[in-house]
């Protein structure tokens, strides 16, 4: 059930939109494909030590980024490979199906494990909330109007998977352990940054855990920033000049104002405009949830459900930290950082769909307001694609893309 709604999700939002989007941004020069992998292909190791180039300008002038993961990068490549050999499978599409059905199948997983019965109707509002999440515009606007080397959206089911182990307790078992590997290896400061979220959790027991689970967040910590740092060392060691971003102007420290405010216009509204109502949508479906819950258990109470708050905070740890230390990149690149906060969004109004009851009367109205939203996401990807980036149109009457 769950593979057929997202893939009847993923088939709408590239009917309807997304392959459009391909089809005009995949002609244009792109850093990845014709700038740094046909260097990689033509040169030696030692000359480029798999950094990422802008161009082949800047590897004649010694100038590299490096601020993705290499074995990341080396997906990408096998996903370029791919494409040379079949071109209708473009990285960007590939990339979009392969990230999206991670997502759908691991908040799938989550949900199975906390599913209160298996009610027909759970199962409709279930399927319907997964085609919702298959066809999240932001995610196939981001996808198909910006960067290809968005490793936020591969990163996101990494961190379903490890917040869902994490919620458990159980910090040094396998799955975690590998869950927490994974998310390493794809963005390294998202492990790093998860494990300063535990340490924060870990400071908050009344009980002081077991030695081993004292050693879980500084051993994933001392192993995010290892391979953060090989890049990085590689750069230094091959004579590069740097093109990363310093600390201080992705934090907002540099004072200047021409792209960041403040960290709730980070948000809300940030450099890069992104329509906010794509944000307050996916949260007003969390708020409803919970009133909707609230009011069934006082008229028809029940056995209390099981929280979801340990996993809801490991879900947003890496986007709350991150908007903590660096808001300025968080209002300059809403189209990576979007997939990491309207991703946990959507993940916590499914999993509190097959944790909770739902009256007859919710019911109704959970299934036309999901499917209304299923319309929106739809009409917004369209008119995505006849628009620069994003559509533009505000409540009432000036609409324009």
């Amino acid at each position: 059930m769950v593979v057929l709604a997202g893939l009847i999700g993923m088939l709408a939002a590239r009917h309807y939109g997304f392959a459009a989007m391909v089809a005009a941004i995949d002609p244009l020069p792109e850093r990845l494909r014709d700038g740094t992998f046909p260097i990689w292909h033509t040169h030696a190791l030692r000359e480029h030590g798999f950094l990422v180039f802008y161009s082949l300008e800047s590897f004649d002038t010694k100038t590299a980024y490096a601020n993705h993961a290499t074995l990341y990068l080396w997906f990408m490549d096998l996903l370029n490979h791919v494409a040379q050999h079949v071109p209708a499978l473009s990285m960007r599409l590939t990339a979009g199906w392969l990230a999206m059905t991670a997502m759908v199948l691991t908040v799938g997983f989550v949900a199975h494990r906390r599913l209160e019965n298996w009610h027909r109707g759970k199962m409709l509002l279930l399927l319907l909330g997964f085609v919702y999440l298959a066809t999240l515009p932001t995610y196939w606007i981001a996808l198909g109007k910006f960067n290809v080397d968005n490793g936020f959206i591969f990163v996101m089911p990494a961190l379903v998977m490890l917040s869902h182990f994490a919620s458990e307790r159980d910090w040094g078992g396998r799955a975690f352990w590998f869950w927490a590997i994974v998310t390493a290896l794809i963005m390294p400061m998202a492990g790093a940054l998860f494990a300063v979220g535990l340490c924060m959790q870990m400071a908050g027991r009344r009980r002081m855990p077991r030695f081993r689970t004292l050693l879980v967040p500084p051993l994933l910590a001392a192993l995010s920033v290892a391979i953060y740092m090989q890049p990085v060392l590689v750069l230094k060691w091959l004579g590069f000049a740097s093109e990363n971003s310093s600390w201080a102007f992705r934090a907002g420290l540099d004072g200047d104002t021409r792209f960041f405010s403040n960290a709730v216009n980070s948000v809300l509204f940030p450099q890069f405009r992104r329509p906010f109502y794509l944000i307050l949508i996916p949260l007003g479906i969390v708020v409803m949830q919970w009133l909707s819950v609230r009011q069934y258990r006082i008229a028809q109470p029940v056995p209390e459900e099981t929280t979801q708050w340990p996993f809801v905070v490991n879900l947003f740890t890496f986007y709350a930290l991150t908007l903590l230390f660096w808001p300025q990149a968080v209002s300059i690149h809403p189209y990576l950082y979007d997939a990491v906060l309207i991703g946990p969004l959507v993940a916590w109004s499914i999993v509190n769909i097959a944790s909770n009851p739902v009256s007859e009367r919710a019911f109704t109205v959970w299934c036309f307001a999901l499917s209304l939203l299923i319309m929106f996401n739809l009409t917004t990807i369209a008119q995505a694609s006849h628009a620069p980036f994003y559509p533009r149109w505000d409540m009432t009457n000036e609409r324009a893309g």
